[in-house]
Order: structure tokens, then sequence, then C-alpha cells
């Protein structure tokens, strides 16, 4: 078991089901710890992560849950001994996603929650029915109010790209190749930036890799887990 433990980000509108096939493949290597911020910033969801997180550990995002912990990365950077990043990007939102999150907060805000979720969840995943059901799943768990302030959070984002040169401790990067919500291009621009990043592409994956290649991802998360614990081991005083 490594000395530090895992916390694992969620997307928006998902849960600790997100992650689970991926946990069910390391947790023999890692203690495993989800952990939902909350909030109507990526911000307050950070500092509520950093919160309910042990004092030191290694950290993975996706999505939205990637946008919160570059936010935990460059704040908290003494309390993260590695980070992963998947199917997510460090950029602000662009002005058709600032609309398009406008658009399903104001249909959820309307009584069409239900419509604004089934518009969310078909774009994870085209290919993959199951996994846009699960998806459908969680966000109706957690409910309109919770997926309104994701919303938006996810729109009022900072863009990072100027800042995550800093970020020194090892990096991975997971991006699908078939995701139409963060292309690929945006990973490998983070990939470019951060000095200690490995970019790892899922070929035919879409946007909430964990489900749809949760056997890869595991198997790259054990890697890099590997390696940051013991670059961590060695760095502590």
């Amino acid at each position: 078991m490594l000395q530090y433990p895992l916390v694992l980000v969620p997307a928006l509108g998902c849960d600790a089901r997100l992650w689970q096939p991926v946990i069910d493949r390391v947790h023999d290597l890692v203690e495993c710890v989800v952990v939902q911020g909350s909030g109507t910033s990526i911000a307050s969801m950070a500092d509520d992560v950093l919160t309910q997180a042990p004092d030191r550990f290694h950290l993975a995002g996706i999505s939205m849950g990637g946008y919160v912990s570059l936010d935990i990365a460059l704040k908290a950077a003494g309390r993260v001994a590695g980070l992963a990043l998947l199917n997510t990007s460090a950029i602000a939102a662009p002005p058709d996603r600032r609309q398009s999150s406008i658009g399903v907060v104001e249909l959820a805000e309307s009584g069409r929650f239900d419509e604004a979720v089934d518009l969310v969840s078909g774009a994870v995943a085209p290919a993959r029915p199951d996994v846009t059901a699960l998806a459908s799943a969680m966000a109706r768990g957690l409910g309109a109010e919770v997926f309104k302030a994701q919303q938006l959070a996810v729109l009022d984002r900072r863009d990072r790209t100027s800042e995550i040169a800093k970020i020194a401790v090892p990096t991975l990067i997971v991006a699908g190749d078939a995701d139409v919500i963060t292309p690929l291009r945006l990973s490998e621009e983070m990939a470019s930036s951060i000095p200690d990043a490995e970019l790892h592409v899922l070929a035919g994956i879409g946007h909430l890799s964990p489900l749809e290649a949760p056997a890869a991802v595991a198997a790259r998360l054990g890697d890099w887990l590997v390696r940051s614990d013991g670059r961590a081991r060695r760095t502590t005083p």
C-alpha cells in the first residue's frame, strides 16, 4: 500500500460511481477517497475538497474535477504528492461553452431539469449508451440545485494556462481521442506546459474515461501513483 492516499474528484453531474471501476482495480495499491466539492465556483469547490482531504495526498480529477484539481495543485502545492488530470483542460470556458452552460441552467430553472440532464449526458459518450445512462442517473441523483451550481462554476472558471508551468509534481494527463467535450489538443497543450507531465491518449474513448476504459485508466494511474509516491517519499523531510 502506498504511503499517500488518492483523492478522486468527479466530473460535473457525477458522483463516486464515476470512479468506482477504477477504484476496484487500484484499491490494493492505494487508499482511495472520492471527494465531491461543493459551491458555485471552482475555487470554492477546491477549498471544500481541501477541507475534506488528508494532509498529503495524490490527486486525480476528471473534467470539472480537473479544474478543481488544478486549483488545488496551484494553491496547496505542499499537500499534493502527484496530480492526474483526465479529460480536462486549463483554459477558461470558450464563449460557445459558456452559452451552452447558461442554456442548460435556464432549462433547469424553468422546471426542465430532466431535459437539461439529457443534453449534458448525451454528449459524454455517444457510442456508449450504458455510460450515458449512468451519467444521467448520477446527475439526477445529485439534483437540480447541485447541477446548476456546477454549471455556473464551470462557465466562470479561470484560465490557468499561464500558471500550470509552476506545477512541480509528477503529472499524468489522460485524454480520449473521441472526446467532443474536451478536445485532445487541450490535453496536449497542458502536457507541453507542465514540466513533469506524461500524456496518454485512449483510442476511441470519449469524455468519461473511467467508465469507458477503466482497465486502461487504472493501469496508467497505477504507474503514475508508484512514480509520484516514490518521489514524495524521497523529498518529504
